[in-house]
């Protein structure tokens, strides 16, 4: 893997409720890679900093390899900022957990550290995903007027680390969101889709490869969105 591109890939996880806790470790060792015992910084914005939530992936990462997991709160109004960079900095991989998606922006970009980010995967630090942190990697998503409808979806940027749009095991539901967020991207965005279960990496080509289990692929073509 650590031929793709300048940068190390990112790996993005869908997770989902089928996925067993052994085969969650297993993933996130794959994505762990050629990272040794990784200090690994667990972000939780996009679950409100949810301790439980934290808990159980944490002992993914641990089982995986992990040889100490750092909590990088900053779902609240104040954080130490200063404190917060060095966490992120001093980590081997960072990690963004699931959750929703909008919330996870939202609290990144109130502490100014979405580009922050980028700046440490242009670095060559290693990002791991998972469900919204997976969607959140990508360039873009959407957001409802209505979400129990799915009426009037409006987009918004995610980090752009990988520059295409993700969503993850929403297999059941046939992409709704996705092929939503590529009619607004407009005519030849391409968008991916990885199954629960699904494991994909790439780097700032955006092109994803296929590590473990399945991912789809639709494009934007002239208005209408079709598999590939």
């Amino acid at each position: 893997m650590s031929g793709v591109g300048v940068e190390k890939p990112a790996f993005l996880l869908a997770g989902g409720r089928q996925t067993s806790e052994a085969e969650m470790a297993r993933l996130i060792s794959l994505a762990f890679g050629a990272e040794k015992k990784p200090r690994v910084a667990y972000i939780g914005a996009a679950n409100s900093d949810n301790v439980l939530f934290f808990g159980r992936m944490k002992s993914f990462l641990m089982r995986a390899g992990a040889k100490r997991v750092d909590f990088v709160r900053l779902a609240k109004e104040k954080i130490d900022l200063g404190s917060v960079k060095t966490a992120l900095s001093s980590s081997d991989v960072v990690f963004l957990s699931g959750g929703e998606v909008e919330d996870g922006m939202l609290w990144l970009k109130r502490h100014g550290l979405a580009d922050y980010l980028k700046e440490l995967y242009f670095e060559n630090r290693q990002f791991v995903g998972v469900s919204a942190g997976t969607i959140m990697m990508g360039a873009h998503w959407v957001r409802w007027e209505d979400p129990d409808r799915y009426t009037g979806p409006e987009l918004f940027d995610c980090l752009g680390i990988i520059p295409a749009v993700f969503d993850t095991h929403a297999e059941d539901e046939d992409w709704i969101e996705l092929k939503a967020a590529l009619t607004l991207c407009g005519d030849g965005e391409r968008g991916y889709g990885v199954a629960a279960g699904g494991l994909v990496c790439a780097d700032s080509r955006g092109m994803p490869l296929n590590v473990a289990g399945s991912f789809l692929t639709y494009v934007n073509d002239n208005g209408v969105i079709r598999a590939l």
